[in-house]
């Protein structure tokens, strides 16, 4: 009976895990290939191995670290298999979401043009901190870094994107 009372217990953890982190991944996976199609593709997938580990590794200290690791190779292994030039074509023929219209769109715009100068490890420091809210020791683990390089590439992002808004906005 309590092997039945354990694996209950692992498949509400589970999807508990699932409902807190799926919309963020998911997010993260979009930002990653433009594409919502491939973005679920790869979210799925990303719960799927996770789910794997679960049960390979009884104790996952990091939940979500663990789940935007798999998700960032998962990422670079899609980006890989994109011939470049649909990469371009994907970046130039983006339709901007509804959303995007709203009382701020001009400087969403420019603030998403403005990222996008950036250099691509700078732009996934900022992402995984202002856009996904991790903590620094998080991306650290994630991308494979130390805290420091973390630290140092987002300071650095922020002093290139201050320097390019001051010439983007009067």
């Amino acid at each position: 009976m309590a092997n039945s009372d354990e694996h209950t217990t692992k498949a509400e953890s589970m999807e508990q895990v699932i409902a807190l982190y799926y919309d963020q991944i998911y997010k993260f996976c979009y930002w990653k290939t433009h594409s919502s199609v491939d973005a679920q593709d790869i979210t799925q997938d990303t719960f799927i191995r996770f789910m794997d580990a679960a049960q390979t590794y009884s104790d996952i200290e990091n939940p979500r670290a663990l789940l935007y690791t798999i998700a960032q190779h998962l990422c670079l292994n899609w980006l890989k298999k994109v011939p470049p030039d649909s990469l371009d074509e994907l970046c130039q023929n983006q339709e901007p979401a509804v959303e995007d219209f709203s009382d701020r769109s001009v400087q969403k715009i420019v603030l998403s043009t403005a990222i996008t100068t950036l250099p691509d490890e700078q732009q996934e420091v900022l992402l995984l901190r202002y856009g996904q809210d991790l903590k620094v020791g998080e991306i650290a683990e994630i991308l494979g870094l130390s805290r420091f390089q973390v630290m140092y590439r987002g300071r650095g992002a922020l002093r290139q994107l201050k320097k390019v808004l001051k010439e983007e906005l009067p």
